[in-house]
């Protein structure tokens, strides 16, 4: 019975044309759970600390956490069409919960679009060119000490319109738009094709990568020691980064300038400056030592941070590794009034990561 099932199988594989069978999609996923203990130490994004210190909460967390780390499940593929030399592309992509404690699913990259000689095209929720310039220099990508504390730029965007160019050569170029679609944004409407939009383009020879990018968007501005009321702001992006492999040294480094420009007469303009540092050391077979340090230097803000983090990556197999790391912060905080808190902090963290 068994040969039968199996002959029946086989014979309607060979009977499908050969794009049937390359169209399977793919179904992976990524989970990443970690047991953190924060003391005085930042929790959650940079946005989210830059409006939050005017009005007069601070993002300093104190307490253990057990945090799911962008975990998510997935599906992608591409496959040839009819109409060649076209290919149709598609990826749906969600964020898993694993801990529990908030929404169980989130939407990541998703998107469908074409792929054609001259790159792909696609439109959905998408990373911004900014944050995919980013490449592999963050050494704690997808733990609690992600760059997404301290760099404003790691943001995925909603409505996109992408292009990503063919590798030619050593280079990539990718291009993003992103329609307002008549938001609402602190009374002023966003309704323009291209509201938002990004441009990048990373260079990756054997053991070099570099990469600048730069996004023009906008953002409700709801910090009391820029403007008194929640207004729209014109937000501006620019980052450069540069990674290089030693042998089995991998040595990063990343600056971004952040500006936020409020729509309202009377208010400056606020500038951020944010820096990192990295190198992980790879010790055959399985260890990976790693170390970081990260500047935040958001005086316009009333938000500076200096950041130090150290720790390992060990691999039990090829998608599946446990982690532990160590940081300390330095954060200085002003309130309107004249409120300044200064506070030195410390991470401690432990985590598990199994890919598939």
């Amino acid at each position: 019975m068994r040969s039968m099932i199996w002959l029946g199988a086989s014979t309607l594989a060979l009977s499908l044309p050969l794009s049937a069978v390359a169209a399977a999609p793919e179904f992976y996923g990524r989970i990443n759970i970690s047991l953190d203990r924060l003391s005085d130490y930042q929790d959650g994004g940079l946005p989210g600390a830059l409006n939050g210190v005017g009005a007069g909460n601070s993002p300093l967390e104190d307490g253990w956490f057990v945090e799911s780390n962008a975990s998510r499940l997935g599906v992608r593929g591409r496959a040839p069409l009819d109409v060649t030399p076209l290919s149709v592309i598609y990826q749906l992509e969600v964020g898993y919960d694993v801990d529990g404690d908030s929404d169980t699913f989130s939407t990541r990259n998703s998107f469908l679009g074409l792929g054609t000689p001259f790159g792909d095209v696609f439109a959905g929720r998408y990373d911004s060119p900014v944050k995919l310039a980013e490449g592999r220099v963050d050494q704690f990508n997808n733990t609690a000490a992600d760059i997404g504390h301290y760099f404003y730029g790691q943001r995925r965007n909603d409505d996109t319109l992408n292009w990503e160019s063919p590798q030619w050569g050593d280079l990539v170029l990718r291009a993003q738009i992103g329609p307002g679609e008549a938001e609402d944004v602190a009374g002023e409407e966003k309704d323009g094709l291209a509201d938002t939009w990004g441009l990048s383009a990373t260079w990756n020879p054997d053991k070099l990568y570099a990469a600048v990018a730069y996004e023009s968007s906008y953002l409700e501005l709801d910090n009391p020691a820029l403007t008194p009321v929640a207004v729209a702001a014109d937000l501006e992006l620019l980052r450069g980064v540069l990674g290089i492999t030693v042998g089995p040294l991998d040595l990063g480094a990343l600056v971004e300038r952040t500006r936020i420009d409020p729509d309202q007469p009377g208010q400056d303009r606020a500038d951020s400056t944010s820096y990192l540092l990295s190198a992980g050391w790879r010790l055959p077979p399985r260890l990976t030592l790693k170390a970081q340090a990260g500047r935040v230097d958001g005086d316009d803000f009333g938000y500076e941070n200096d950041i130090l983090v150290a720790g390992a990556d060990y691999q039990l197999a090829k998608g599946t590794k446990v982690y532990g790391l160590v940081a300390a912060s330095d954060a200085t905080l002003d309130y309107p009034g004249g409120l300044r808190q200064d506070d030195s902090g410390n991470l401690f963290s432990v985590g598990m990561e199994h890919k598939f």
